[in-house]
């Protein structure tokens, strides 16, 4: 015996002079549990933005799954040309330090040489990191 539930269903998509912005056709939902300090921090979070919290924990899951897919771009590029200036002026002052005492102007050269190449060396790590991340292509005929 056929039920009512067995039929297929006509939809209508709505014109998007119908839809508002706030609406939309998510047919998935996902359940979590919080505590209560976790729960008032979502909810004073969502509050500061000016948005309820379903809207504020879709757009927070759905923020974090896009970075997480772009590593390149979750790399912060003033932060990782400070670490490859303190590379930099790290390994000079080892080898420095190796040959006997550091002089103050030892010390003023060396970090004004680490100032000086930080960024390049940013960018060069970042360039090889993306080369090495692309997809292969073969020039095969």
């Amino acid at each position: 015996m056929a039920s009512a539930n067995d039929k297929p269903r006509e939809t209508a998509t709505p014109s998007a002079s119908t839809v508002s912005i706030n609406e939309t056709s998510s047919a998935r939902s996902i359940a979590t549990r919080l505590t209560d300090a976790e729960f008032g921090a979502v909810e004073a979070a969502a509050a500061d933005a000016g948005k309820k919290v379903a809207e504020w924990l879709r757009e927070a899951a759905l923020a974090h799954a896009r970075a997480s897919s772009g590593a390149a771009e979750q790399t912060d590029p003033i932060l990782l040309a400070e670490i490859m200036g303190m590379r930099s002026l790290m390994l000079n002052l080892f080898a420095k330090a190796s040959e006997g005492p550091l002089t103050t102007d030892d010390l003023r050269k060396m970090s004004a040489y680490s100032d000086s190449i930080k960024e390049q060396r940013a960018q060069d790590y970042m360039a090889q990191r993306r080369h090495r991340n692309s997809p292969k292509t073969t020039d095969k005929p």
